[in-house]
């Protein structure tokens, strides 16, 4: 007799096989890189989660998990590219002034994606279906993560004066092949995994300077003709972080698609519950935020909760 975790299973994986078969949600996959791209411009805010809350996960880590095991497909491709596109020219054209407008007007910024992630709860809980004890046991196991990494929390990154120490080249580039294979590792699994931020990652680690450091020295490198600076001291650092970037790319993302396959049910409800739990590291905003300010950023994560619930609606 089949039990329901097997007939959720069985559909899952039908539902992943399908995927290849019908045009990908082009429309869909540009609002998700739109939000990804603007998630990426806020300290703390992950741009994963925002695949999450347009309903297009399965997607997402299906494609990521075949590209990097160099299975190529064309829907995968247009998807990946659509919403990558999407993300770096929102980056490019908003990057300075949606760091205005986080800088000065912290509480309703962060309010506003406040309920943009939340509004994204609603889609995971139409998605789950089976055990709905280890559906919240998956919750609990993702809010008390997402707890727990705030908890690290310090004080918040001073990034221009990283990039001013940077170019004047006080910062010593010095390799710690260990950790920059490690924060390789975890930088890369903010992609793939929702409510956490990969710079987040490397502050943790404490190699966000040097990594920093060390793409600038390469920059420079490349840009001189490979006349300023030495490689061997920047690619000390560059490839340990890349080969754990690789490693975390291929191996995770196929582990998701094989949960998300074979223990539904749970993964989803980690997913919410990180999703949920992301609050955590948005909140509490400026000390000197006023009643007024608190009004205003309720008003937005309203109007943040109520677009994402529409917009993940969208079939297209």
């Amino acid at each position: 007799m089949t039990n329901s975790s097997s007939i959720n299973e069985v559909r899952a994986a039908d539902s992943l096989a399908g995927q290849s078969l019908a045009p990908p949600p082009l429309l869909r996959a540009g609002f998700a890189g739109l939000l990804m791209g603007l998630a990426n411009l806020v300290p703390g805010v992950s741009g994963g989660t925002m695949v999450v809350i347009m309903g297009l996960y399965d997607e997402f880590i299906s494609s990521v998990a075949d590209v990097a095991r160099l299975r190529f497909s064309r829907r995968g491709i247009i998807f990946l590219a659509t919403l990558g596109g999407v993300a770096i020219v929102t980056i490019a054209v908003l990057a300075g002034t949606l760091s205005r407008a986080v800088t000065a007007y912290p509480s309703m910024m962060f309010s506003l994606f406040i309920g943009l992630t939340l509004g994204g709860a609603p889609v995971l809980i139409r998605m789950l279906s089976g055990n709905r004890r280890m559906a919240v046991f998956g919750g609990v196991v993702g809010v008390l993560m997402m707890a727990g990494i705030a908890m690290t929390a310090s004080e918040p990154v001073d990034k221009e004066a990283i990039k001013e120490a940077v170019a004047a080249g006080t910062l010593v580039i010095q390799p710690a092949y260990g950790r920059d294979l490690a924060a390789g590792a975890l930088g890369m699994s903010a992609m793939v995994l929702p409510g956490i931020s990969g710079a987040y990652m490397l502050l943790i680690l404490g190699r966000y300077e040097t990594i920093l450091a060390a793409i600038a020295a390469a920059k420079s490198y490349a840009i001189s003709g490979g006349t300023d600076g030495d490689p061997i001291t920047f690619l000390g650092v560059i490839v340990p972080t890349a080969i754990g970037s690789v490693l975390s790319l291929v191996l995770l993302s196929n582990f998701l698609k094989w949960m998300l396959v074979r223990h539904r049910t749970w993964m989803i409800g980690l997913l919410l519950g990180m999703l949920v739990g992301s609050v955590f590291c948005i909140w509490p905003f400026d000390p000197a935020s006023t009643g007024s300010d608190y009004v205003f950023g309720g008003l937005l994560a309203l109007a943040g909760f109520v677009g994402t619930a529409s917009l993940s609606r969208i079939t297209a």
